[in-house]
C-alpha cells in the first residue's frame, strides 16, 4: 500500500513545479523582446525616414514628405548629378584590393603570433593589443607625410623633397586599409585554439609550416576570415577622411567624396544625397548578408575564445 501511495507522489511533483517556472520565465523573454523591438525600431526608423526623403521632393519633410507623391526616379537623377561611374571604379578597385590584402595579413600575422614561438612574440602582441585602442585619427597626419615624402615617387628625389609622393594615387589611397590590429587579433585568438594535433600529424608527414597555415588550419579559421573581410571591405568602402586629403583630381575621388556634389552654396539636395547614399550602401549590405552566416558564427567563436 505504501509503494502505490508513494508512486503519485513521485510523479505528480515535477508537473506541478514545471509550470510555475514556465509562468515565472515568460515575463522575463517578454522583457526581452520588448526590448530587442525596441533597438531595432532605433536603427529602422531613421533608415526608414532615409528611403523616404530619397523617394520625397527636395522641399518634403515631416508630414509633407509624401505629399507630391514617390519619385523613384530621384535615383536615376543622383547617379546622373556626377561621374558616379568613375566613382564607382575607383572605390571597388581601392576597397578589393586593400581587403585582399588585408585578410592575407591579418591571417598570416594572426597564426605566426598563434602558432610560431619566436623571440619578442608576447612583445608583438602586446604592441597589437594597444594599436587596438588608437584611433585612425592619430596616425593619419604622420601617415600622410610619410606618403608624400616618400624617395624616388611621384617626382621626389632620394630625400624625399620635389614632388608628391604617393599623394593622388591607387596605392596611397589603399595603405591605411591594407593592415589592420584588430583582423590580426581576431584570426590569432581563432588560430590559438585550434587542436595542436592536426600541425603535428602535418609535421610528421612533411608538410611545410606554409603548407600547414594554408591547407589546415586557415580552412578552419573560414568563419573568422569572413569576419575580416566584411570589416576590411566596409572600412575601405565608407572612407571618407582620407581620400578626402589624400586625392586631387576629379579623376582620382571615391564615392564618398562624390556624395559633395549635392551640397550647394546656399541649399543641399536632400532627396537626391539620400538616394545616392542608398545606392552606394548596396554592396556592403549584399556582401552582409551573403556572409551573414560565416560572420555571426565567427564573432561568437571569437567571444567564447
Amino acid at each position: 500500500m505504501n509503494i502505490v501511495l508513494d508512486e503519485p507522489v513521485a510523479t505528480h511533483g515535477p508537473a506541478l513545479v514545471q509550470p510555475r517556472k514556465a509562468r515565472r520565465r515568460r515575463p522575463g523573454k517578454a522583457r526581452l523582446y520588448a526590448i530587442a523591438l525596441l533597438v531595432c525600431a532605433v536603427y529602422l526608423v531613421p533608415m526608414l525616414y532615409v528611403v523616404g526623403v530619397a523617394l520625397g521632393t527636395n522641399t518634403a519633410s515631416g508630414a509633407a514628405l509624401f505629399a507630391d507623391g514617390l519619385h523613384p526616379e530621384n535615383f536615376v537623377k543622383a547617379f546622373q548629378s556626377a561621374d558616379f561611374a568613375l566613382y564607382f571604379a575607383n572605390s571597388a578597385l581601392v576597397t578589393v584590393v586593400s581587403s585582399a590584402c588585408q585578410v592575407i595579413l591579418s591571417c598570416m600575422a594572426g597564426y605566426a603570433l598563434a602558432r610560431i614561438n619566436f623571440r619578442g612574440r608576447g612583445l608583438v602582441l602586446g604592441g597589437l593589443i594597444a594599436l587596438l585602442v588608437v584611433p585612425p585619427e592619430v596616425i593619419m597626419v604622420p601617415l600622410f607625410i610619410i606618403l608624400t615624402k616618400f624617395p624616388l615617387l611621384g617626382g621626389n628625389d632620394i630625400f624625399g623633397a620635389g614632388g608628391g609622393g604617393l599623394l593622388n594615387t591607387y596605392f596611397g589611397l589603399m595603405v591605411p586599409h591594407l593592415a589592420s590590429a584588430l583582423g590580426v587579433f581576431l584570426m590569432r585568438q581563432f588560430y590559438i585554439d585550434l587542436p595542436d594535433e592536426l600541425g603535428q600529424a602535418a609535421r610528421l608527414d612533411g608538410a611545410s609550416e606554409y603548407r600547414i597555415f594554408w591547407q589546415i588550419y586557415t580552412p578552419l579559421a573560414f568563419p573568422a576570415v569572413a569576419v575580416v573581410a566584411v570589416l576590411a571591405f566596409q572600412g575601405a568602402w565608407n572612407d571618407f577622411l582620407w581620400p578626402l586629403i589624400m586625392t586631387r583630381s576629379n579623376d582620382m575621388q571615391t564615392l564618398q567624396l562624390g556624395l559633395t556634389v549635392f551640397f550647394q552654396q546656399d541649399s543641399t539636395q536632400w532627396n537626391l544625397l539620400m538616394a545616392a547614399v542608398l545606392i552606394i550602401s548596396i554592396p556592403v549590405v549584399v556582401l552582409f548578408l551573403f556572409g551573414q552566416r560565416y560572420f555571426q558564427s565567427g564573432i561568437v567563436a571569437g567571444a567564447d575564445k
